[in-house]
């Protein structure tokens, strides 16, 4: 009966383990998903950002594109005025402005040119945003298969290793059976602890010779200390 008992001990926390392993699969696949998801939608936003960035920067080169007509509008008119001055004075005033007005055209069409460097650079970042939008969209797209293709086997896994649970626990008497369960419903997995040397592999708490022997006889014992359903190891 007792090393019924450890082997039934050992056996039932090998299902719990699977269990926990396969229930965090299933947990992990929607997680997985999710950080797609949220690249994509980053993404997405990174685009939008970048038109914007090439939308405001063709807007500032419209600006100042009619800017520079108005001021070559202006040069000419004066360039007329000029032609027709009538005095020394009004020459010079009329040739004052048009200086200052073509060094201000000048300005301009520099301006103008590295706007248009701008919208050259933005338009560069907006086509590889909108290819890693792509690439994101296309990964996104494969996790959701790869989850969806394996989540059905999980569950089905999942169903067996519970009914392989509830079987194993079958030899538990009643009272400490409920302590346990309540354990599994808290911890999973880590309700059982294994009994490795003379310690609880939990805690770590070494455990007085008379519990490792009862546990050795195959009694049914929970740690005073951390309160998990232990079990001798196969080496202990």
């Amino acid at each position: 009966m007792a090393n019924s008992n450890l082997n039934d001990l050992r056996k039932l926390h090998e299902l719990l383990r699977d269990l926990k392993s396969v229930q965090d699969d299933l947990a992990k696949g929607p997680r997985l998903v999710r950080v797609k998801v949220q690249n994509t939608e980053q993404k997405q936003a990174d685009l939008e950002a970048g038109k914007q960035d090439v939308k405001a920067c063709k807007m500032l080169a419209d600006q100042k594109t009619l800017q520079l007509k108005t001021l070559e509008a202006k040069l000419s008119e004066l360039q007329g005025k000029l032609n027709q001055a009538v005095s020394n004075r009004e020459y010079d005033i009329l040739r004052g402005q048009m200086e200052a007005d073509t060094m201000a055209k000048s300005v301009l069409e520099d301006e103008i040119l590295e706007t248009f460097e701008k919208i050259e650079a933005a338009q560069g970042r907006a086509k590889q945003l909108e290819a890693d939008l792509a690439t994101a969209k296309q990964e996104e797209a494969a996790m959701r298969a790869k989850v969806a293709a394996a989540e059905p086997g999980l569950i089905e896994r999942k169903a067996q290793l519970e009914l392989a649970v509830t079987a194993a626990e079958q030899f538990l008497p009643a009272e400490p059976k409920l302590q346990y369960r309540r354990l599994v419903t808290a911890h999973a997995a880590d309700a059982m602890a294994e009994v490795t040397g003379n310690s609880c592999s939990a805690c770590y708490v070494s455990l007085p010779s008379q519990t490792l022997v009862a546990l050795r006889s195959g009694e049914i014992l929970f740690c005073r200390t951390c309160g998990k359903l232990m079990y001798v190891g196969i080496q202990a």
